[in-house]
Parts: C-alpha cells; sequence; structure tokens
C-alpha cells in the first residue's frame, strides 16, 4: 500500500514531463524518463518497500477483530506485553499472505473472492502459536489460504475432508465451519488449522506413534480421522496440536 502512495507524485510528475515535452521542448524527456525508471522499480520492490514501511510503523488490529481474539484460549492466557507481540505478528501476518473464499457451485469458478476478514486472522493464529518464541515466524513456504464453507474433494483426495495442506503449490484449504471450532474451541473440537500449520511448520517429534498418543489423550486414530475427513492422518502433527495446547491449559482462568 505505501508502494502505491509512492507512486502516485512519481506518476503525476512523469504526465507532467510527457505533457511538456509538447508544449515546450525536448528536455522534458529526461525527466520523463527518470519517472519511468522510478515506477518500474517501485513496482518490481513494492513488496519490500510495504513490509519495510509496516515494520516502522506497525499497523494496528481492528477492535472487532482484537474482540474476537479475546475468544481464543491461547491469546488469553497471555500477559499484555505478549498479547501485543501476539497482535503485531498477526497482523503481520496476515498481510504477508493471500485468503481466497471459493466461489460457491453457481458461481464462476474463476471468479477470485476475498475471505472475511475474521476467517483471514483465525486461520492464522495457530501459526502465531507455533512460532511466538521464534524469529521468523511468516511460514513463506506458504502463500494462498483457500475456504470453503463446506468439507470438500480435492484432486489428490476424493473424501469431502475439512483441511488440506499442499506444499508444492504453498496452498492451505479449510472447511470454516470446523476450522472456526477448532481455533476457538480447541479443548472440544480438532484444531485443524493448527494440524495444517504444524506439518507446514514442522519441529515435529519423530518418534510420535498412535500408540503413545491414544495412552496420552483418550482418544483414537479413527476418531481424529473422522475429525479431519482423511484416513491415515500425520500422527506427529496430531501429537504436536494437543502438546500446544495442553502446554498452556493450566494458565487459562
Amino acid at each position: 500500500m505505501k508502494a502505491i502512495h509512492l507512486a502516485i507524485p512519481i506518476t503525476l510528475l512523469t504526465l507532467f514531463c510527457a505533457a511538456m515535452i509538447f508544449i515546450s521542448d525536448a528536455r522534458w524527456s529526461i525527466g520523463m524518463g527518470i519517472g519511468l525508471v522510478s515506477l518500474v522499480a517501485i513496482f518490481m520492490l513494492k513488496d519490500a518497500i510495504d513490509w519495510r514501511y509496516y515494520q516502522k510503523y506497525p499497523p494496528q488490529l481492528d477492535s472487532q477483530i482484537k474482540l474476537l481474539l479475546h475468544h481464543v484460549p491461547f491469546y488469553k492466557q497471555l500477559d499484555d506485553a505478549q498479547q501485543k507481540k501476539f497482535e503485531l505478528r498477526l497482523e503481520l501476518f496476515k498481510l504477508n499472505h493471500e485468503y481466497r473464499l471459493q466461489p460457491f457451485r453457481n458461481q464462476d469458478e474463476e471468479e477470485e473472492i476475498d475471505a472475511p476478514e475474521d476467517i483471514k486472522y483465525l486461520s492464522s493464529v495457530p501459526a502465531i502459536m507455533l512460532t511466538m518464541e521464534d524469529d521468523d515466524y511468516l511460514a513463506t513456504q506458504i502463500e494462498l489460504l483457500v475456504f470453503y464453507n463446506h468439507p470438500f474433494p480435492s484432486p489428490r483426495y476424493n473424501a469431502l475432508h475439512h483441511s488440506e495442506s499442499n506444499i508444492e503449490d504453498k496452498l492451505l484449504i479449510f472447511s470454516i465451519p470446523n476450522l472456526r471450532k477448532g481455533v476457538l474451541e480447541p479443548f472440544v473440537f480438532l484444531d485443524i488449522a493448527m494440524y495444517e500449520w504444524a506439518k507446514i511448520l514442522g519441529k515435529l517429534d519423530m518418534t510420535a506413534s498412535w500408540e503413545n498418543f491414544e495412552a496420552s489423550y483418550g482418544l483414537t486414530k479413527s476418531q481424529i480421522e473422522a475429525a479431519i475427513g482423511l484416513t491415515n492422518p500425520d500422527i506427529r502433527a496430531i501429537s504436536k496440536l494437543f502438546q500446544v495446547h495442553r502446554s498452556y491449559l493450566h494458565l487459562l482462568k
């Protein structure tokens, strides 16, 4: 956004120089050339310019999103300083990813629909939780998050399911109802967003097993499969999400 602001006056100056070439003389072509080069440079560096600006002048979360965060158990148990850190990281994280709502069947499949703001933030919350102690938290392995309003099939899986990750396409896909319930009520519903982000971000226990998981949490593999909608989920990521949520349970009031 800041890059666009920089480009506006340069565009006007370039147009002015172009007009002066016809009104006055060709010497104004130098100014027009400088303007064109500057616009090309801004276009090529727009992401870096915006990022530098946001780091210097951190964006603020909308009041409605802050209210939503107070329904996220992990956020509620953080102290004031940690909550501010969480909010800043969440906003910057959102700015670095694209979020798209899948069109309904009677709509144009090529139409790109921006996802609801609350879903953008909720789908990003688990990634921030997993990287709170890390310097690198932007999860650049993923660029696009796509959302359905219902369970969905995909080219990789014919069965209707609630979440999917595709590292080759830098893509995450979620069913909104299950995503929302998992993030806001992770002790009642499976946090499918945490599951998918855990697979992407790593730091998984390579020794995790279904036998140990079932003994520790009293849940079976078939129950987890039913919650995701796919067979053979990654037990390492499942174990990670349960460990993360259990780690702060005693701090909740």
